[in-house]
């Protein structure tokens, strides 16, 4: 006759441990996971706000200067306004340039800050500013004309 084999009490939780061995990385993992989704959505609102709120900002009055910097070299500068048609407040403007030749091609797509408060003021709603970007550098291909202008990106106070 065979006896039967009775189950001590601590041979339960040796398979409650394995499980929860199994298990752990799994919901570490599914939990981090979580986390990162909720950053890369924060990220894709913040990116479309600022993709909504460009055509918020306003330039005018642009015009084209020609000068000298210290060692003599011309200087070109893109002056204008910016204006804030927007309801929030505006802490940088960076503005794309693109400068183009005789046949109407882009010679020259630069981006540049056009507008950086660096006091806590900010370009408020409604508000203009004036600004002025120099480039020293430009392509001989340049036809010489006032490039077109395109906001690239705001940063909100």
């Amino acid at each position: 006759m065979t006896k039967a084999r009775k189950l001590r009490p601590a041979e339960p939780w040796v398979g409650i441990l394995l499980v929860w061995i199994a298990t752990s990385p799994w919901l570490f993992l599914s939990t981090c996971r979580k986390d990162a989704t909720l950053e890369e959505t924060q990220r894709q609102e913040a990116t479309a706000q600022v993709e909504a709120y460009k055509s918020r900002i306003v330039l005018s009055e642009i015009g084209l200067a020609k000068g000298e910097n210290y060692l003599g070299q011309i200087v070109y500068y893109v002056e204008g306004s910016a204006k804030n048609e927007g309801e929030r407040v505006v802490q940088r403007i960076d503005l794309t340039f693109l400068f183009k030749d005789s046949l109407n091609q882009v010679v020259l797509k630069e981006t540049r800050k056009a507008v950086d408060y660096k006091n806590k003021k900010g370009l408020e709603s409604r508000k203009a500013i004036n600004f002025q970007v120099g480039f020293d550098r430009l392509p001989r291909d340049w036809d010489h004309r006032i490039p077109e202008i395109q906001v690239a990106n705001v940063i909100f106070k």
